[in-house]
């Protein structure tokens, strides 16, 4: 399975096409049309394709009564029959035989009462494979049951089912996921996070999402950790070419203090240079002295190209690096950073589709994408709100497609947003948990902005304290 774990619609959605540099993008437009990704698996404004099975009514609960204080689907059946209801959306469909699915769920019911989920493969409306879990329900607690099928035919779809076991149950589902193929399946478990679920070696998480920051210039953030009452999950720092030794130094310290590194280097040589081979001794040597270090570490080549030379060469760069940095270091995760904003809203020629590297690995996509109310540009204000729904369904679509683990690279909140919001950091982490990004970074940085993202009020650090409180990180 991947890290990546999305709604049911983003799986059967095609992979969208591929932000100004995110520190000064521009805001985000509407999207345009319809997104059949919408909500899809956290219900919270319909059943998301699931119906009632034998007289069991569906429905959606009221606005805090979800797993994330928000809302949830409802199964109700009467005293003589257990509830049950099925996915009438049937994910897959375009894959091939073999690919390794998780699906995952969260109920919470009456104490005691078993709870199980049946995930069907099916070919012409016809079983092909059934794989199934189940839990005991306790009062008052969220359960998670996770379902894993490795297909048998190319292009068969998924059938769900949720069952009550016990007769006249109330039950709630909230927090649906599916992820096809990925980390798991290519690098297996390797570890333990902080909340109980695994990683791999190259330290993708299996569920939850690692919340941490870049803080000032490379700087140690044992001090903001003090203030903020724990330690950052990832850490994301920048390098040039001539920073190795400081990189690896830095990695070494971040992971003997429970952060995972997330580094960005600029290369040697040009893209063009780098793709045709003349930096692999550079390159190799990194990867090297990374691998040593033993634990889990990220990894990128020139985040946010855009607006820096010929794209085509940048992702070509990545696709000459990628195999050559995962065949060195089996605990280094390849990761491509951009802004965002270009790739789904901005010129066709950073669209996904024409700068994502093809044909090899790559562990996670990294996106910048900031907060833009009250960024002053130009003597003007902008008043308009950054929806990071909107984003975030459009990223865990296509990256449901490519198979791919997401995060935000970087991401900032101005000091008149968090005035106008003070939950704006909080929010934005649950809603990535609910569509399957696997980090949050925060800029907590005055370099190279063009407006104040630091953590510097108290609004901005006790919501980001409360975020990362629920974090999990390497243990």
């Amino acid at each position: 399975m991947t890290a990546a774990l999305v709604s049911i619609a983003a799986i059967v959605v095609a992979a969208l096409g591929p932000v100004s540099p995110a520190r000064s993008q521009t805001t985000l437009a509407p999207a345009p049309g319809p997104d059949p990704a919408r909500a899809a698996g956290s219900f919270e404004s319909h059943a998301d394709g699931f119906i009632g099975v034998r007289g069991t009514r569906v429905t959606l609960s009221r606005q805090g009564a979800g797993r994330h204080h928000s809302r949830a689907l409802v199964l109700r059946n009467d005293r003589r029959r257990p509830a049950v209801a099925v996915s009438e959306r049937r994910p897959a469909g375009a894959r091939a035989a073999g690919t390794a699915y998780t699906v995952r769920l969260w109920v919470r019911g009456t104490t005691g009462h078993k709870v199980g989920l049946r995930v069907r493969e099916l070919v012409g409306g016809r079983k092909v494979r059934v794989r199934s879990d189940h839990v005991v329900a306790r009062s008052g607690a969220w359960r998670r049951l996770d379902v894993r099928l490795r297909t048998k035919r190319a292009g068969s779809t998924l059938e769900l089912r949720v069952r009550a076991a016990r007769p006249g149950t109330r039950l709630r589902v909230d927090d649906l996921r599916i992820s096809p193929g990925g980390a798991a399946a290519r690098d297996g478990v390797a570890g333990t996070l902080t909340n109980g679920c695994g990683r791999t070696a190259r330290g993708i998480p299996l569920c939850g999402t690692y919340v941490g920051a870049a803080h000032g210039s490379n700087t140690d953030p044992s001090a903001l950790e003090q203030q903020l009452g724990d330690r950052l999950a990832i850490r994301r720092t920048y390098f040039t070419a001539t920073g190795v030794d400081s990189a690896v130094r830095t990695a070494q310290t971040d992971l003997a203090t429970g952060r995972l590194p997330w580094i960005s280097f600029k290369a040697p040589y040009s893209w063009t240079d780098m793709a045709n081979g003349r930096g692999d001794a550079w390159v190799s040597d990194l990867a090297r002295r990374l691998a040593a270090l033993g634990g889990p570490v990220w990894v990128a080549f020139h985040h946010e190209p855009e607006g820096d030379g010929d794209i085509q060469e940048w992702r070509r760069m990545q696709e000459h690096l990628a195999p050559l940095v995962r065949g060195l270091a089996p605990n280094v995760a390849f990761t491509v950073v951009m802004t965002g904003w270009h790739q789904f809203y901005g010129d066709a020629q950073y669209s996904l589709a024409q700068i994502w590297p093809r044909g090899v690995e790559i562990d996670v996509a990294g996106f910048d994408i900031y907060q833009q109310y009250g960024v002053v540009k130009n003597g003007a204000t902008t008043t308009k709100w950054t929806d990071f729904a909107q984003y975030y369904q459009r990223i865990a679509s296509w990256a449901a497609g490519a198979n791919v683990a997401w995060a935000l690279g970087e991401t900032g909140v101005t000091d008149t947003a968090a005035a106008a919001r003070p939950s704006e950091i909080t929010d934005a982490v649950t809603l990535m948990e609910q569509y399957g990004g696997v980090a949050y970074s925060y800029f907590d940085s005055s370099l190279n902005s063009v407006a104040p993202w630091t953590l510097g009020t108290a609004v901005k650090r006790d919501a980001f304290a409360r975020a990362l409180v629920r974090s999990p990180s390497l243990s």
